[in-house]
Formats: C-alpha cells, structure tokens, sequence
C-alpha cells in the first residue's frame, strides 16, 4: 500500500474520518471548510525522533558556527555577534573535523581576541567544549585539575589544560554560566517549532530536556501556539528527573513520555566508547559515562516512578553494548515490560555480534542518516576498516529492528529531506559516490523511519503514523510524490501546509 496520496481527506474533530483517493491533487475538508492544493502528494505527517528544540531556536539568534572552515573563521563570528549569557560570550556548532589541519583549538587562540571576558563555545556534536584562559579561572581548572569520570581535561604539552573539556569536564564550565531566561526558552520554542512546521515535521521528539522547561511547553500547548506536537524525554544522566519531581504526562500537543540517558560520548571528539582503540589515536578507545549497572540503577528508578519510555545516547561499539547488556538485564528483571519502550539513540557503531541482540531485548534503533553523511570522512580517520560495522540501517532493517529516524537539531538541519536523501543516496557532501552503499534503505523504508517506525518507538502507532480513517490528522502536504520522485528531486521537495491534529498550517 503506497504511503503517498493523491484525494480527498475529511477530518471532523481532529481526526481522519474519510479518504477518497483520486489524481490530481489533494483535497482537504476540516471540519466543513474545504482546501485545494492542485497536484499535491499527502504524507503521514513526519516526525523527528531525535532533536533538541531549544537548542534549535537558541541557534537562530546566538552566534552559531556550524560549516565555519577554520577556528579563524569561528572566532570572527564570535566577534561579530557577541552572543552573551550575563557576562559570558557563548557559541555553538565548531567542528574542527572540517579544518585544515583537523586538529582541537586552544584557549590561547580565544585569549587574543577575548582576553578579559570569559568564553565557552560548544561543539557541533554538544560533546566537547571550547574555552578561554579566563573561563578555566572562573571553574578553577589548572594543571594540577584531575578529569572527573566520564570526561576529560586535553592538555598541551606542558601539561596546562590546553582549552577543550569533554563530556562530563564541560560541567566545570557550564554550572558558571547564567542559565537561559524563561522568555528566552519560550521565544526559541516558538521559533523552533515554526521552522520545523515550515520543513514539513508535525511531531518532534525533545531529547535531554531540562526539566525547569517543562512547564514552559505545557503553557505554549495549552494556548495552542506549539505547530508541531512535542513529546519530551526529560534529562536524567544525574536523576534530574527524579530530583524534580517529574512524571508523565498525557496531552495532545505535549507530554512528557520518557528520560533520557548517556551511555558515551561522540566520534568527531573521540569520546564514543568503543571496543578497540581509535584508528586515528591508539592511545585512547573513548568515555563510558554509565557502566551497565548504573544503567540499570536508573532505568530502574524512571520505570518506578512510571515512565514507559527509557532513551539512552549509545554512539560506540562498547557503549552500544553496555546498553543492550543493561536492557537485557531490565527485560529479565520486568518480564511484563513488553509496553516499555527501550531506544538507542544514534547507534552508530553496532558490532555483527550485537544486530540480533535489538530483536532479542526489543530495542529501537534512533539514528539519524544525516550524520552519516557530515561524519564519513571524520568516521573514516577514527574507525579505519571498522566504518563497515557503523551507520548500519539495512542490517537493522534484515534483522528486524524498529529503525526510526531524526536529526538531532541543531547538531544537523532540521530538514527531514535531507535525511531522507541520506537514507537513500549515502552520499557524503562535495562527494559523487555513496558511502558504503550496502547499507543504504529503500524510499519507502526511509519515509516509514519518519513516519510508523517513529510512532512505534514512542507507542502512538496505533493512532498516527498513516493516513487512515480513524487516525489523528497529522498529515504533511508536498508538491511532489516523496515515495517515487528521483533521488535527486528529494530535497528540492516544497512544503506546501501540515496538518496537526486537524488544525492546518499553510506554508509559502
């Protein structure tokens, strides 16, 4: 049965109660008033299974440096924008992986332009950070400063902290700087959401989400302002979730269904934890920041306290690993627990031995196909042959496996086409070949990933995901047939309105 239409669709109080398939165009009756959008294709509305909403809006008006193609570049930005926090200057997006040479910056080349006042600017991948000499004396990081668990502290020669903190190092940082306002987050939700509605997605999954957020979303749901659906998956590396005081909540445009885990880090900072050393850097094989049995520990406690929704970042082979083994455990522990829903977010680097073992724990795989494409060359220098085993959406697919997709905003686009292309093509940028083609998916596996395989990793399939009479309205509209147009016409598709439990959103 194709999943792309052409007809008429009829939804009376939020939900589909007819279609009437015929060429054309499509056609939609809500609630009595009718819109026509000649030689149109409907869509089950697209869902980003993996994306950070706030991160996404704050970059629309702090200085953001995704694509820059220096550290020069990167610090002329800063300059330009001067994005602060109080007395803090912050930026997001550098990827070192894209300079030449692709070595980390230090703070000395912050300290020659921002010498007085302190700076922290985040990886692309939120993984590593960047800061100058007057932020390492504001957290009282010097040379005799030991790396906690779960992170480190590079250092140059001399043995001085060199200016770039991973993982759980950032937090010496990070606890300095004043948090965002509640006006702030609201502002970059709203703004968020709009460029996800205008791209064509109806839902999102919000990933880590800081639980003093949460009633900012509720409020802008409530007042019908969010354009897209929202479910959150609460921050929980350190209970925060349980500290607050959070539990699920039910709700049409927002609930909070599930927490969210980190089991590693990530490539581009070589902190994803992998079972052999880095190709690149034999010295070191990545972060583990949750063994299994802290794993359990807090899966443990989020199931108690009624969550049916346990998300865990798993980026390496190691790492992957540690997760099945943790949810293998929780399975044997809860043998009634078919209902909860146990995700690897990214899962990018799978060993053979452990494809099987997502059937045998029922466990999601979340990954995001753009990152595949950004991260082949950067993959490449860190996993030498062992790229075979990573990005391994077919074998998913042959095993079984419940394979959703996302991006991860603002890490990658917000633009599910281009994930789509990425799914289907594999084709790195400025590159004419595919990038270990054997594992690329078909038009239609790729669609099902942002559509029915992302309702069935957040347990709404039985009510969105196609466009049945009887399912909620969620339906993106586009002026071509995603399902059969060539590969090459994908991202030049155009969003012509979403629908979001029946109310209709036009876009120009």
């Amino acid at each position: 049965m194709p999943i792309a239409l052409q007809g008429e669709i009829t939804i009376v109080r939020a939900r589909i109660a007819t279609v009437e398939p015929s060429e054309g165009g499509v056609v939609l009756r809500i609630d009595g008033r009718r819109y026509e959008f000649p030689d149109a294709w409907a869509l089950p509305g697209l869902v980003d299974a993996h994306a950070h909403i706030v991160g996404l809006g704050i970059a629309q008006r702090e200085a953001y440096l995704r694509g820059a193609q220096s550290k020069d570049e990167c610090i002329e930005r800063v300059g330009a924008m001067l994005s602060r926090r109080g007395d803090w200057i912050v930026a997001r997006g550098w990827n070192h992986e894209l300079w030449s040479p692709p070595q980390f910056p230090t703070a000395a080349d912050l300290d020659a332009i921002f010498a007085d006042v302190p700076v922290a600017l985040t990886r692309v991948d939120g993984h590593a950070l960047w800061v100058n000499s007057r932020a390492l004396d504001i957290a009282g990081i010097s040379e005799t400063t030991s790396s906690p668990p779960g992170g480190a502290i590079l250092r140059s020669d001399d043995g001085k902290p060199s200016g770039i903190l991973l993982d759980t190092a950032m937090e010496f940082v990070e606890r300095h700087i004043p948090p965002l306002t509640a006006t702030d987050v609201e502002e970059a939700i709203l703004a968020a959401t709009d460029l996800c509605s205008r791209a064509g997605l109806t839902e999102i999954h919000d990933m880590d989400v800081d639980p003093t957020n949460l009633p900012i979303f509720t409020n802008l749901a409530e007042a019908g302002k969010l354009r897209c659906r929202v479910l959150s998956w609460v921050r929980g590396q350190h209970r925060q979730w349980h500290r607050a005081g959070i539990l699920p909540t039910v709700g049409q445009l927002h609930r909070v269904v599930g927490i969210k885990l980190f089991a590693d880090g990530a490539l581009g900072s070589r902190g994803a934890a992998l079972l052999d050393p880095y190709f690149d850097d034999p010295t070191t094989s990545g972060l583990l920041l949750l063994d299994r049995d802290d794993m359990i520990s807090h899966i443990e406690s989020a199931l108690e306290d009624g969550f049916t929704s346990i998300a865990v970042h798993a980026i390496g082979d190691r790492a992957v690993r540690t997760v099945l083994d943790a949810f293998e455990e929780i399975r044997l522990r809860y043998p009634n627990s078919d209902d909860v829903r146990l995700r690897i977010e990214h899962s990018q680097v799978v060993h053979p031995n452990d494809l099987l073992r997502y059937v045998q724990v029922g466990a999601i795989a979340s990954v995001q196909p753009i990152h595949c494409t950004s991260d082949a060359t950067m993959a490449t220098r860190r996993l030498g042959m062992r790229t075979q085993h990573a990005y391994r959406w077919r074998s998913f697919l042959e095993c079984g496996v419940v394979l959703c997709a996302g991006s991860d905003f603002p890490v990658e686009s917000h633009d599910p086409l281009l994930g789509i292309e990425a799914f289907c093509r594999r084709t790195p940028p400025h590159s004419q070949n595919p990038w270990h083609p054997e594992e690329s998916i078909s038009r239609r596996d790729a669609l099902d990933a942002y559509t029915i395989a992302a309702h069935r990793a957040a347990d709404t399939n039985y009510r969105r995901g196609r466009i049945l009479p009887g399912m909620d309205a969620d339906i993106t509209i586009f002026d071509r047939n995603l399902e059969t147009c060539h590969d090459s016409e994908i991202t030049q598709a155009r969003t012509f309105a979403t629908v979001v439990g029946g109310t209709l959103y036009m876009h120009k």
